[in-house]
């Protein structure tokens, strides 16, 4: 028989990994709104292009900015299972992003 608490953990871990996918979702829509607003303020040619370069490339440095201080709130109010999930998802991302930066320029 199974657990009910093993049960409950795996879901909450489950909702950190979603939680963690929101803010992905806001901090991509930043980036674009950071770009669509340098390009309409004419900056140069590549305006728009620029956040983007910036933003994937640096990505895994990006999401320590929230992921530190979600982890610490989570953990403080008691989700000890919720941050681990946003942990995963987190390391997870990095692993991700640091695949396609190797897979696009090498070993720099």
């Amino acid at each position: 028989m199974t657990n009910p608490n093993s049960q409950n953990e795996g879901l909450e871990i489950v909702k950190g990994m979603l939680l963690l996918l929101g803010c992905h979702a806001v901090a991509g829509a930043l980036i674009f709104l950071l770009g669509l607003l340098l390009a309409v303020i004419g900056i140069g040619d590549y305006a728009f292009a620029i956040p983007w370069v910036i933003g994937a490339a640096g990505f895994f440095f990006w999401q320590l900015l929230y992921v530190i201080p979600l982890v610490i709130t989570l953990r403080r109010r008691g989700r000890p299972a919720m941050a681990k999930g946003v942990i995963m998802a987190a390391v997870l991302t990095a692993l991700v992003n640091g695949a396609c930066f190797i897979s696009m320029y090498g070993f720099v």
